[in-house]
């Protein structure tokens, strides 16, 4: 049988407290994850426009001189292209982990969960297509 609560009882702040505090760090963590897609963002941005700029430039050198050694319309256009898919896969990636950050975030049994090392497999995109590059440039084709 229950017991009764105790003027006291009613009167404790601590589980408005515990509630409060809970709050408050599921808005710390959803900010964080805020910060987190923004930042994917801002690396797609830079690879996008690397790609962009690369793939321009090198046409533009071979507009005005058509033999600069180690260019080729074919690389420039393969480098530029890698790297803009690069980017747009690395910002949807960002947005899948936000997703799951929010959805995560929204449950009520919220706990830490592992997750893909989505920037180390972007980071192995990138050295991928730098190889891949490299040897573009350094071969002859």
């Amino acid at each position: 049988m229950p017991q009764a609560k105790t003027q006291n009882d009613m009167t404790d702040p601590l589980p408005r407290i515990a509630q409060f505090t809970d709050e408050l760090a599921r808005e710390r963590n959803r900010e964080a994850a805020d910060r987190t897609l923004l930042a994917w963002i801002r690396t797609s941005l830079a690879m996008i426009s690397m790609g962009f700029g690369i793939e321009r430039l090198g046409q533009a050198a071979l507009h005005f001189d058509n033999h600069v050694n180690g260019f080729s319309p074919v690389k420039t256009r393969l480098f530029g292209a890698a790297m803009i898919a690069l980017g747009i896969v690395a910002t949807l990636a960002g947005m899948s982990e936000h997703r799951g950050t929010l959805g995560s975030i929204r449950s009520d049994d919220y706990r830490y969960k592992d997750r893909p090392p989505i920037a180390r497999y972007m980071g192995l995109g990138l050295v991928l297509v730098g190889a891949v590059a490299l040897v573009l440039v350094l071969i002859d084709f």
